[in-house]
């Protein structure tokens, strides 16, 4: 049976996408999940927090993804497509004045949709993105390298040099330990995964997902940030893989922004900082929804 809530819309002409919608009340917020291609089961924590306090939800899971159509198509793989199917789903469920939420890359994709699309916006919030992948990307590979020395100091081997460890020579050295450790530091700091973010983990679609990866690499929001006039919560977490000195200079360049970097939190602060993320969230929420 059809779980309450669940619509399947139409994308493109001719894909479902799978969306839900749970709890009611004024304040509309549609969450795009990271990946791309992982989906929205890592958010199943959100409605324990917020729909108590009238915020109506609205789970999606974006094309590819687990609980909506896998076409076989490569071409469906790319940036601009992905922001147009936002604005169907939007379309598709009625949505007008709402709230958009992207964690990750759901964080890259809110921001082109907010540049493409800013007109039905009530707010905007960035969890646990940054607006380059270049400059992230270095840093994520600094804290690898980190990880790298430090296993090798205490296995008593010899540590590499800071240098050596750039760019392809660096990509041999991240072991399943290394991995594994990466994960523990940067993107979920507890000691037990939660449920819903071990089936998120086992429902990405890891190989269709691949063509994007080139466009991802290189993706640069600098020049465009001003664009964004709706009013944007910037939130992050301290342990993230993202620099927390990314919301800063993001908030510098979009006149209607706000920061909030979670201090216990890693790349899933839903998840491992809580009790700072929803408070944050739902404060912004409540204060932008007032001001209308």
């Amino acid at each position: 049976m059809k779980a309450p809530g669940v619509r399947m819309i139409t994308v493109d002409g001719r894909y479902k996408v799978w969306t839900q919608k749970v709890g009611q009340g004024k304040i509309k917020l549609l969450l795009l999940h990271g990946g791309p291609a992982n989906s929205h089961e890592y958010f199943e924590n959100f409605p324990a927090y917020l729909t108590k306090e009238g915020v109506e939800i609205y789970f999606y899971d974006q094309l590819g993804s687990y609980h909506s159509d896998q076409p076989k198509d490569t071409t469906i793989w790319n940036i601009s497509r992905f922001v147009d199917e936002v604005e169907q789903v939007r379309q598709g469920l009625g949505l007008e004045q709402f709230y958009l939420l992207g964690h990750s890359w759901g964080g890259l994709l809110a921001l082109e949709y907010a540049a493409k699309y800013p007109a039905q916006l009530k707010g905007l919030i960035i969890s646990n993105m940054g607006y380059s992948a270049p400059i992230y990307n270095k840093y994520r590979f600094g804290l690898y390298a980190d990880i790298v020395r430090s296993q090798a100091a205490a296995a008593g081997r010899r540590v590499p040099a800071a240098d050596s460890l750039v760019g392809q020579r660096l990509y041999p050295l991240i072991t399943k330990e290394v991995r594994d450790e990466f994960f523990r530091q940067h993107m979920l700091r507890l000691d037990k995964e939660p449920e819903p973010s071990v089936r998120n983990f086992a429902h990405i679609n890891q190989k269709d997902r691949i063509p994007m990866f080139r466009s991802l690499a290189v993706w640069d929001f600098t020049a465009r940030l001003p664009l964004i006039q709706v009013s944007t919560l910037l939130l992050g977490a301290q342990h993230d893989f993202v620099p927390p000195s990314s919301y800063s200079f993001m908030q510098k360049q979009m006149p209607r922004s706000q920061v909030y970097i979670c201090p216990a939190g890693s790349h899933f602060a839903m998840w491992d900082d809580p009790q700072h993320y929803f408070p944050t969230l739902l404060k912004f929420l409540k204060k932008t929804n007032r001001r209308s």
